[in-house]
């Protein structure tokens, strides 16, 4: 395998070199080049996408609006490949084609990273969807550019820009929301554009509180969010965004675990600045983004003990891209800083430096794209850290898309999986501090029939090779712990396909096969199901314009643990999700008004060992904008 690794990243450079000297020997020596901005902005989304090999999904703003799509978490569970469950606690987890792993998924918010300090659950519910332009989705092996870690996958989301002139923002600046449901559900929202120091600018506050079907499951919940953006005359952009979020809620524990008394208290504020300026006479652009991040946990235990956590960081991070003029390079180049502080009552303090280095050079040659990354990441506790992706891209026909990739990278252990969870009580989970880093080759090679936007249909096969996977074991105390798995692997074929019928009806399904295998005792990885499906249904009425929506996933067997007994093992299950819109105007005002059934036939199954789903949640709420 290692022959094999050398002979494909010799054979990469090797085509970049060639490529470069026979591009410089056939091209006018005075054409320039000018500078990109690293974001992908959904003008240059499909450019980046076309005969490129990376593997990227996207949803605008305009389907969100269109789909009436309430949550960063509804936009996910959209998208081909990816699913999102709920957790007790703070977050969600989040899987893409198929993986079980706790870790190793990359979130990022308009590029910068969310997650490198946590694992398994993702704060998506902090971020409002009136402030999100689009969502985007790479599967692995993800470029170097995007940041450290990301085996699994990455998420990036972008927020909105939106103009200073009050007749240039979009044409209904106010946004009410507010629905109820099942469970004592009671959820609103609002959202104001306007200019602030001639700049455009959006706020949102939102307030939610749900009680679950079992003892100790409610939670309450509040965010406020604010964006401001201005362009000046020479092309330089400001941007600032400042969120915080509040929720307190119980821990109900497993069924074998019980913990009716246990509670947890989540605060989180953020404040992010960026500055995209100009390089010489208009040859380039650079975006320097500075955030922070303070966060603090109130966990109160079964036996009523009290811990708490605190974990800050700061970050600096510097993105530069150049493209050639006539398209036929681009350059990615990118930096980053890093300082995270973590303390807790059970583990004490801790702390982390990152510095992070990255490159990446695509080249075409006609029909085919290549690509070639490379990275390098230095922690103060884990040290060198390297990563790479390589890859070809070949448009066959207009229609017929060939990619092939291969990536390597290492997942640093976060403070959570070392030391103490900050997404569980402390009565179900512990950090293990001898973790050691996982490292992780990647590849992918795929065939997509694209016969125009909303007909395609995908085939990929994809396999990751890991050591030192870090895996999770509950001990006869109940408690989990992380734990190292010497060596991995995980293989499979993704299906994905969209076909437009017409006449309002959308349909499209996801399937992933797999096989996953510790390779010391030939056991499944935990929470990896050997068959996933999902399929989605969407059809509007054109004479009423009402739109109706219908999902359908199936999980397969799956272990919970790695021993793989026969009392670890998770029953397959099949749900079926439902939603109707209606828009119409009330004196000039857009109202949407929605019904959602999700597990509509009130399938009963566990999401996680002992934590059994609520069964059938009906929400009805309504939208106006104005």
């Amino acid at each position: 395998m290692l022959d094999l690794r050398i002979l494909l990243m010799s054979l990469t450079i090797l085509l970049f070199a060639v490529g470069n000297i026979y591009g410089h020997m056939n091209t006018d020596s005075k054409d320039g080049y000018t500078l990109s901005e690293i974001v992908i902005t959904s003008d240059k989304l499909q450019e980046y996408i076309k005969n490129h090999p990376q593997d990227v999904s996207v949803i605008q703003r305009k389907e969100i609006l269109e789909r009436s799509l309430t949550t960063v978490e509804d936009v996910l569970k959209t998208m081909p490949g990816v699913e999102v469950i709920p957790s007790r606690g703070i977050g969600s987890r989040i899987s893409i084609r198929g993986s079980g792993k706790s870790g190793g998924l990359l979130l990022l918010l308009d590029g910068r990273p969310l997650s490198t300090n946590q694992f398994g659950n993702f704060e998506i519910d902090t971020i409002p969807i009136d402030m999100v332009e689009s969502v985007m989705v790479f599967k692995p092996p993800i470029p170097v550019w995007l940041g450290p870690g990301g085996s699994e996958g990455a998420i990036n989301i972008v927020t909105r820009s939106l103009p200073a002139q009050k007749e240039d923002r979009e044409k209904y600046p106010t946004t009410i929301k507010a629905s109820g449901g099942s469970y004592g559900l009671v959820d609103g929202s609002i959202s104001q554009s306007l200019t602030i120091a001639d700049g455009g600018s959006l706020i949102s506050a939102s307030a939610r509180r749900r009680d679950g079907k079992r003892e100790n499951s409610d939670r309450k919940d509040y965010s406020l969010a604010a964006n401001w953006n201005r362009e000046t005359q020479g092309g330089a952009k400001y941007e600032i965004s400042a969120r915080y979020y509040d929720a307190e809620y119980g821990m109900p524990g497993p069924l074998d675990n019980l913990t009716p008394d246990a509670r947890q208290q989540y605060r989180k504020g953020s404040l992010e600045g960026r500055y995209s300026g100009i390089i010489g006479e208009g040859k380039g652009t650079y975006t320097l983004s500075a955030y922070g991040d303070m966060s603090n946990l109130r966990d109160k235990s079964q036996t009523g003990f009290i811990a708490t956590l605190n974990d800050n960081k700061l970050g600096l991070k510097l993105d530069t891209a150049m493209t050639h003029e006539k398209g036929l390079w681009d350059i990615r180049l990118g930096g980053m800083l890093e300082l995270n502080d973590y303390e807790h009552t059970l583990s004490g303090s801790h702390h982390r430096i990152r510095n992070s280095l990255s490159g990446q050079y695509d080249r075409r040659f006609g029909d085919v794209t290549g690509t070639l990354g490379l990275r390098a990441d230095y922690t103060n506790d884990f040290h060198f850290n390297p990563g790479f992706t390589g890859g070809l891209g070949w448009g066959v026909t207009e229609k017929i898309l060939i990619k092939a990739k291969a990536g390597y990278t290492v997942n640093v252990p976060t403070f959570e999986q070392l030391y103490q969870t900050t997404h569980g009580s402390i009565d179900q989970t512990r950090g293990n501090p001898n973790l050691k880093k996982e490292k992780i080759w990647s590849y992918d090679l795929g065939i997509e029939y694209k016969l125009d936007k909303d007909k395609t249909l995908q085939f990929t096969l994809f396999r990751a090779d890991t050591t030192d996977l870090i895996s999770y074991k509950r001990g006869d105390d109940k408690i989990y712990r992380p734990i190292n798995i010497p060596s991995s692997h995980r293989q499979g074929v993704e299906l994905t396909a969209k076909y437009n019928w017409g006449k309002g009806l959308i349909t499209e399904i996801n399937a992933v096969v797999q096989d996953s295998r510790n390779s010391v005792t030939g056991k499944e990885l935990s929470y990896t199901p050997k068959v996933k499906l999902k399929g989605s249904v969407r059809y509007t009425i054109s004479d009423y314009k009402t739109r109706i929506d219908g999902t359908v996933r199936y999980e397969g067997k799956r272990f919970n643990q790695i021993e793989n007994l026969p009392t670890q093992q998770l029953e397959a299950y099949t749900t079926v999700d439902a939603k109707v819109t209606q828009p119409f105007k009330i004196k000039g005002t857009a109202v949407e008004w929605y019904l959602k059934v999700d597990n509509l036939f009130n399938a009963s199954y566990q999401f996680h060992y002992g934590y059994p789903d609520d069964g059938r949640k009906i929400t009805s709420g309504i939208q106006m904008r104005f």
